[in-house]
C-alpha cells in the first residue's frame, strides 16, 4: 500500500481518532482490537513479568482501557509508519479508528478506546 493509499484511507475514515499499531496478531479489516496492556521494562516499576506470548519480557500492571497507538494523520503518517517499525515489536502494522482516546506515556502515544481496524499495512 502506497503512502498516497493509506492518506485517502485516513483522510476518508469515519473516526475521531486515528493511529498506526505494530502487532503481532491477525487482525482483519472492520475488527475491533484487543486492548493492550500497561507494559514496564523495570521490576521496580510493578506489575507481574510477563513469560510468554506478545508481552514476555515485560512487567504487566493490567489491562488499559483500549489499544496503543501512534495517533496518525496525513501529515505525519510516514513518520508514524517509520516509528512504529523501529519499536520492532509485532510484524504487522495497522491502521485503526476510532471515536474516544486518551494520551499514553510515550511521545505520540495514544490509547484508542474500541479500536477498529481500518486496513493492513
Amino acid at each position: 500500500m502506497t503512502v498516497e493509499e493509506i492518506k485517502n484511507l485516513i483522510e476518508d475514515a469515519e473516526f475521531e481518532y486515528i493511529g498506526i499499531r505494530a502487532d503481532s496478531r491477525d487482525y482483519k479489516v472492520g475488527e475491533v482490537m484487543d486492548n493492550s496492556h500497561q507494559l514496564f521494562q523495570d521490576a521496580d516499576c510493578g506489575g507481574k513479568l510477563v513469560e510468554e506470548g506478545p508481552y514476555a519480557g515485560f512487567y504487566d500492571a493490567g489491562e488499559l482501557d483500549g489499544t496503543c497507538a501512534l495517533k496518525a494523520s496525513e501529515d505525519n503518517v510516514e513518520e508514524m509508519i517509520a516509528k512504529v517499525k523501529a519499536y520492532g515489536k509485532g510484524k504487522k502494522i495497522y491502521l485503526i479508528g476510532g471515536d474516544s482516546m486518551e494520551y499514553g506515556y510515550d511521545a505520540g502515544e495514544i490509547i484508542i478506546r474500541e479500536a477498529e481496524v481500518i486496513a493492513s499495512l
